[in-house]
């Protein structure tokens, strides 16, 4: 006669769960949590110091402007009595110049602050993709990582996601077998990630993984096409547009 045992398996978080605490005494049993994969992208302190660098950059460049602003100001106040129309003409472009350079740095500061403010981040996608690549790559399938491209605004951990979804996908269409590459560079419109590999493209793909991929891609809103060898082959092209908001 069997007797069906309580699964120790919840399906509902598919965490490990004790059917009763241990009452034995002098020992003590630790449960691991179950690890967060996208916490290596969450680094709240490095974030907050590369937003302060460029708002503090900014903030001084505008400082700077102002200092210029008001020189050239008082000196043309001087110069007004005694000047002739063409010269007075001349500082008026000159502070106009200055102004111009100001407006367009307080412009940048507003777009990222208002980046930041909705939760995206200044993301070093050559950092973070070499990263990904050293949580997820195998003997079998090293993963090499170049390229560089300007930060890129957006959540790292959606991103980190999608990159590592991707070099699954890869991984799999290369059946297992052969090194893979990311690499990265800038477009006219924004960040391309060219993601293959060196195996022979195989027809067996797990749907769950197509799946992953997919939704990945749609949280950050990237664009994917097949590379230059076209569906049959193993490698994808992930385009980022300039910011995550674009």
């Amino acid at each position: 006669m069997t007797t069906d045992q309580p699964s120790l398996l919840d399906p509902s978080t598919l965490e490990y769960v004790l059917p009763a605490p241990p009452r034995t005494a002098g020992e003590v049993v630790v449960v691991a949590p179950r690890r967060d994969q996208t916490s290596p992208w969450r680094r709240g302190s490095d974030v907050a110091r590369q937003l302060g660098d460029r708002f503090l950059a900014m903030a001084e460049g505008q400082q700077l402007f102002a200092a210029e602003l008001r020189e050239r100001l008082q000196t043309l106040d001087l110069a007004v009595a005694d000047a002739s129309r063409a010269q007075l003409k001349g500082s008026i472009r000159d502070v106009l110049a200055v102004l111009e350079w100001s407006e367009a740095v307080h412009a940048d500061l507003v777009r990222e602050s208002r980046l930041a403010a909705n939760g995206a981040e200044p993301i070093d996608l050559a950092d973070l993709c070499t990263e990904v690549a050293a949580q997820v790559r195998t003997a079998e399938q090293p993963i090499y990582v170049s390229g560089t491209a300007p930060l890129w605004w957006g959540p790292a951990p959606a991103v980190a996601e999608m990159v590592k979804q991707a070099l699954q996908v890869v991984a799999e269409r290369c059946q297992g077998i052969g090194a893979r590459s990311l690499e990265i560079s800038e477009t006219g419109g924004g960040v391309r990630l060219w993601v293959t590999g060196t195996g022979e493209p195989g027809d067996a793909m797990d749907g769950d993984s197509i799946a992953r991929f997919r939704r990945a891609v749609e949280q950050v809103g990237a664009a994917v096409q097949p590379d230059a060898l076209g569906p049959g082959g193993v490698g994808m092209v992930l385009t980022l547009s300039r910011t995550a908001t674009d």
